[in-house]
């Protein structure tokens, strides 16, 4: 007689059991790293979007004038609509301007004539054109700054 030793303590259902909890948290563990990439991306994304715009903002405060603010935003893309212009400037999914429209950064200055100059309201905000990966769907804003910013009238009102 050949004895072949089995041990039968172990059922197969246990071990198929076994391995579908081990699947199930090896495809949990695989989805956390995924969702952890793409969570690092978007904070990079966050920081390089905030230094462009916190950049462009801070010269547009320090601007004397309102030719003097047109001037500085000549290289953005620009769109008119009454009192308000729009300017836009791409960049490529390293933040190089150039080729991609992986990502946009937008100005848009609303301006309002009063007595003794023109207040400009200035929105800078960037956006990304492809949601990031399992977040919401369509394009999504990075980082935003709205703010006020007053041009007095030199030698006296325009009429």
């Amino acid at each position: 007689m050949n004895k072949v030793s089995l041990n039968s303590k172990v059922s197969l259902l246990e071990i198929v059991l076994s391995l579908l909890i081990f699947a199930t948290a090896g495809i949990i563990m695989l989805n956390c790293f995924g969702v952890a990439k793409f969570t690092q991306i978007r904070a990079n994304d966050k920081a390089i979007a905030g230094a462009i715009i916190q950049s462009d903002f801070e010269i547009i405060k320090s601007l004397s004038s309102i030719e003097e603010l047109h001037e500085f935003l000549n290289s953005y893309e620009i769109r008119e609509l009454k009192n308000t212009f729009t300017y836009t400037k791409y960049y490529d999914e390293n933040w190089e301007q150039g080729n991609g429209k992986e990502y946009a950064v937008t100005i848009v200055i609303e301006h309002e004539i009063l007595k003794s100059g023109e207040l400009i309201n200035i929105n800078i905000f960037a956006d990304k054109e492809k949601p990031y990966p399992f977040t919401n769907k369509g394009g999504q804003q990075i980082y935003s700054i709205e703010s006020k910013k007053f041009f007095p009238f030199l030698g006296g009102a325009y009429e």
